[in-house]
């Protein structure tokens, strides 16, 4: 009994407000707690996720699945044929394209030796627009087909039509067909021998001057682009799309007439699968566009 007197004599010191207000916080913290136990049981638990698990197949010994049943199912669609086979072709050349007599002016062109690719600048019904292969002209129902250096072929009501650069005639007859194929001829290129020929240029960089002679081209003290002229095998000049006097004005966008930028893109040259050249040929732009395959 002496412990016991002596807790009863220690709490009897203590102020009667402090004992009271300690009293109040420890019953507090036992009701929150009991109110906290009860919510938690008062709400449903939910199931444990299961991992899921993939249901064995037995496969017999010696059975073989059948391919050709598998592709005849067709699950990711069929080819078509004919789709297949006009893409495989080589393009068709127009040879006939009489003079078209829509009120439209030819203002510029870009041709390109890529497919799908040349830009055309012509003024109709009253403004000038830009247009791409197969874009509509305005004011008219006719499209743009193809893009020379001279002329562009369009298709107006079932029909192909040239147009050419304003100020240039028209020639009529067979000399037009003889025309329109040889400038054909003058915007494509061969991907195959353009590899060659980069390859045996990095090999050894002396032979560029086999088939290429640049010489820069300055006006009022300025570099205004880079002539081009076959080396001793013009062949391979004409094959990659250039002719003779052709100004180099620019490379995948490199301003050639911006010394810094010319440097820039002939440290990359050794690296392009891709080139795009844009000459100035008789007063117009040309795009020579290689591909190169590593």
């Amino acid at each position: 009994m002496d412990l016991l007197d002596k807790a009863i004599a220690q709490a009897s010191r203590v102020p009667a407000r402090q004992a009271s207000n300690l009293v109040f916080w420890l019953l507090l913290i036992l009701a929150l707690y009991l109110a906290a136990q009860v919510t938690w049981k008062a709400i449903p638990a939910s199931p444990t996720a299961t991992q899921w698990q993939p249901s064995p197949v037995s496969v017999t010994q010696g059975s073989v699945i059948d391919i050709a049943t598998i592709k005849n199912l067709g699950l990711f669609g069929k080819a078509d044929a004919a789709a297949t086979q006009r893409a495989n072709q080589a393009p068709v050349l127009i040879t006939d394209a009489p003079k078209t007599s829509l009120s439209i002016l030819l203002t510029g062109v870009v041709a390109s030796t890529a497919e799908q690719r040349g830009v055309a600048v012509i003024q109709s019904a009253g403004s000038q627009e830009t247009y791409g292969l197969g874009d509509k002209i305005k004011g008219t129902s006719a499209s743009l087909k193809e893009v020379y250096a001279d002329r562009i072929i369009i298709t107006n009501n079932g029909r192909y039509e040239t147009l050419m650069l304003d100020g240039l005639e028209f020639t009529a007859g067979e000399d037009a067909n003889s025309h329109l194929a040889q400038a054909k001829a003058d915007v494509r290129a061969t991907p195959e021998d353009a590899a060659v020929l980069r390859d045996e240029v990095l090999a050894n960089p002396d032979k560029l001057s086999d088939y290429i002679a640049v010489s820069p081209v300055q006006q009022d003290g300025e570099l205004v682009g880079y002539r081009l002229n076959p080396g001793k095998n013009a062949a391979a000049f004409s094959t990659a799309g250039f002719k003779a006097n052709d100004l180099a004005k620019s490379i995948n966008g490199y301003d050639l007439t911006d010394a810094s930028q010319a440097l820039e893109v002939m440290g990359q040259l050794a690296e392009l699968t891709e080139i795009s050249v844009m000459v100035e040929r008789e007063g117009q732009l040309t795009e020579i566009s290689l591909s190169l395959p590593q």
